[in-house]
C-alpha cells in the first residue's frame, strides 16, 4: 500500500508543538535553516511538526521549507491568539486569513490586499482561503474540548495586539474573530503552492489592554487542548 504524504503541523512557540512531538512514534528530526522538523506518526498517520518562531517571515520560511522538503498533503497551523468577540478558552478555525498590516492604501488598494504570482500570472487577493473539509473535521472534534468552537476570519500581522480599540477595529474592518502573527503568512505560502491549509487558534487572551498579563497564564493550557484536538482529528484528515 502506498504511504500517504504527511500532514504538516506548524506552531510558533515551543509550548504549541511540544505536546504533539511527545506523542510521535518513530520520531526523527531534520535541521534546516535553523528550524527543526520532527517526523513521525501520530495515531498511525505520518506527520511533520515544526516550531517556526513568531511572526510572518519566520512562519512563511517554515511553511515553504516544509512544502519543498516533505510535500505535505495538508498544513495545519496551530497556536494561541487574541479573541475578537469570542471568549477566552474558545477555539477559532479560519474560514480565511487576512494580513491586516499589509498596507498599500496610498496606492488606492484596499487594506490587506496582497499581490501574488501563481503560474506566471499576477493576482490581487485579500482573503486567503483555508480548506473547508479540514476545518469541519477539526471543528467537529473541537466542540467536545473547548468552551466554544467558531469558524471565522483570522487576522494576522507582525504586531502583538494589546489594545481595545485595535481589537474592535479588526472585528469591524475584516470581520475577524481572532488576531495573531503567523496564520496569514502560512495561508499565503500554502495558497501559492496549492497546498490545502487549516489555521486553528485557541483563544488565550482578549487582545486588549490586559493581553500581556493574560497571555502567559493561558498559553500552556490552550496549547495542550489544541494538541488533544489534533490527536483526535488526524486520522479523519
Amino acid at each position: 500500500m502506498e504511504k500517504k504524504s504527511p500532514i504538516g503541523i506548524i506552531g510558533a512557540m515551543e509550548v504549541e508543538v511540544n505536546s504533539i512531538i511527545a506523542k510521535l512514534s518513530g520520531e526523527e528530526s531534520d535541521s534546516i535553516a535553523g528550524l527543526l522538523f520532527h517526523r513521525g506518526e501520530l495515531e498511525g498517520v505520518p506527520v511533520v511538526v515544526a516550531e517556526c518562531g513568531p511572526g510572518k517571515v519566520n512562519s512563511a520560511v517554515c511553511a515553504q521549507i516544509m512544502i519543498l522538503k516533505y510535500s505535505p498533503r495538508l498544513i495545519i497551523n496551530t497556536g494561541v491568539a487574541g479573541g475578537v468577540g469570542v471568549k477566552i478558552g474558545d477555539l477559532v478555525a479560519a474560514e480565511c486569513c487576512v494580513q491586516h498590516d499589509f498596507d498599500t492604501t496610498a496606492m488606492g488598494d484596499p487594506l490587506g490586499t496582497l499581490f501574488l504570482r501563481r503560474g506566471g500570472d499576477s493576482e490581487d487577493i485579500l482573503k486567503l482561503p483555508c480548506d473547508s473539509g479540514a476545518r469541519e473535521v477539526l471543528l467537529e472534534e473541537a466542540r467536545s474540548i473547548y468552551g466554544g468552537a467558531h469558524a471565522g476570519v483570522i487576522a494576522t500581522g507582525d504586531i502583538f495586539v494589546a489594545d481595545k480599540e485595535k481589537n474592535r477595529w479588526l472585528g469591524e474592518k475584516f470581520g475577524a474573530r481572532a488576531v495573531e502573527m503567523e496564520g496569514g503568512s502560512i495561508a499565503q505560502v500554502c495558497y501559492m503552492n496549492k497546498v490545502p491549509c487549516a489555521v486553528l487558534r485557541a483563544i488565550s487572551d482578549s487582545a486588549n489592554d490586559d493581553s500581556p498579563v493574560d497571555f502567559p497564564s493561558f498559553a500552556k493550557e490552550t496549547a495542550e487542548k489544541s494538541a488533544e484536538l489534533l490527536i483526535r482529528a488526524v486520522r479523519k484528515l
